[in-house]
């Protein structure tokens, strides 16, 4: 990318909106020009906001993209949870993954999308999958998919040679726009562009459109899930709880499934499993389930329950032990204040309020000060 042009990208994507990063932010001079050179970036346990306040989750995020960075995995999501029918022919070898995160000059941050190409013969297929996970709805959604696909058809128009993409028989490839879910809500954003757009249906096929697939993973029908036993499914199994205790109920009735699992798929299930303990139970609860659930043990519900009765009582005594701390504080600078004031009401000095609460409450000259200045306002 000549540096002129650099320059300008990095000037459009500071004027945007005022963006922030939580961790740092990302230097535009780095952006590369083409699809396969686009920006490696390490995926950190941290929360970014873009333009539009939208918010990603990363630790969850990047437990699902482990997994469905595995070609076979991915194939099974496509082929059972999605209507394509065109992936009934695509075999493990015609996916190769873009293994990079998508950064746009509209979107100043880090996206948690997985982009593949996909080989189906002479053509060539780029599914683009946008995760949306444990975050609120995103009404944006319908642009943000837009912006991203564009995007990536500029970088691919911009690799190929002039000569090739002036050819009449020249021809973008196809970018199929898809959102895993599974937030608590429905999913009730917009999934056709046009219907974003005002009026859009007056104009009819002269619009722009387009409509992303949709996997709500809490939507899922139970008897779907568990008509085939792969990582997915059973992340899907477990990603459809809701509570502590029904995810627990899920990890139990899910163990003979497991076992079953290749050795890769349980590998990929307990690194996904580790990093979803992390934001839904405690430090000593995560060792009891992680434990639990290398050893394949069904009965976690009844130990769980005793972890957390215990728990629960050293935070009842530990609250107990504060609020009569709080409460002693309380009484003592109440009482501090009611001698000042008495002091001050029957005409004594500054001075000797001072020297009675040094004496009294074993204070320093400052602190006594302090104090003194604080309930004896000036006149």
């Amino acid at each position: 990318m000549p540096e002129e042009k650099r320059r300008l990208t990095k000037c459009k994507a500071e004027e945007a909106a005022g963006m922030s990063t939580a961790k740092s932010e990302i230097d535009m001079e780095k952006v590369p020009g083409t699809l396969e050179e686009s920006v490696q970036l390490e995926v950190g346990e941290t929360t970014q906001v873009d333009v539009l306040g939208k918010k990603t989750n990363i630790p969850h995020d990047k437990g699902y993209k482990r997994v469905l960075k595995n070609r076979r995995v991915l194939l099974h999501m496509l082929r059972k949870y999605t209507d394509f029918e065109w992936v009934k022919d695509v075999r493990e070898e015609d996916i190769e993954f873009e293994d990079k995160e998508f950064i746009t000059e509209y979107f100043h941050t880090y996206e948690s999308d997985l982009i593949c190409r996909i080989r189906r013969g002479e053509q060539e297929i780029y599914l683009f999958l946008l995760m949306e996970l444990q975050s609120g709805m995103d009404f944006t959604m319908p642009f943000r998919l837009l912006v991203y696909m564009v995007n990536l058809w500029e970088q691919y128009f911009r690799n190929v040679s002039e000569d090739e993409r002036e050819r009449k028989i020249f021809r973008l490839p196809m970018v199929v726009p898809m959102v895993l879910y599974n937030g608590k809500e429905s999913w009730t954003a917009l999934r056709r562009f046009r219907d974003y757009l005002r009026d859009g249906n007056m104009f009819g096929e002269y619009g722009v459109n387009f409509e992303y697939a949709l996997i709500d993973v809490r939507r899922l029908k139970e008897d779907l899930i568990l008509n085939s036993n792969t990582v997915i499914d059973n992340i899907f199994y477990l990603d459809r709880a809701k509570e502590k205790e029904g995810f627990l109920h899920a990890v139990e009735e899910m163990m003979d499934r497991v076992a079953e699992l290749p050795a890769d798929e349980k590998n990929l299930l307990e690194t996904w499993f580790a990093q979803v303990l992390e934001g839904r139970f405690g430090e000593k609860e995560q060792e009891f389930i992680r434990e639990c659930f290398r050893k394949g043990e069904k009965k976690m519900i009844s130990g769980f329950e005793q972890i957390v009765n215990e728990e629960r009582e050293n935070a009842r005594q530990e609250g107990i032990e504060q609020g009569i701390e709080q409460g002693t504080a309380f009484e003592r600078d109440h009482g501090i204040q009611v001698l000042v004031e008495s002091f001050r009401e029957f005409g004594q000095t500054a001075e000797s309020a001072v020297r009675k609460l040094m004496e009294k409450y074993w204070l320093s000259t400052e602190q006594a000060q302090d104090y003194v200045k604080r309930y004896w306002p000036a006149d």
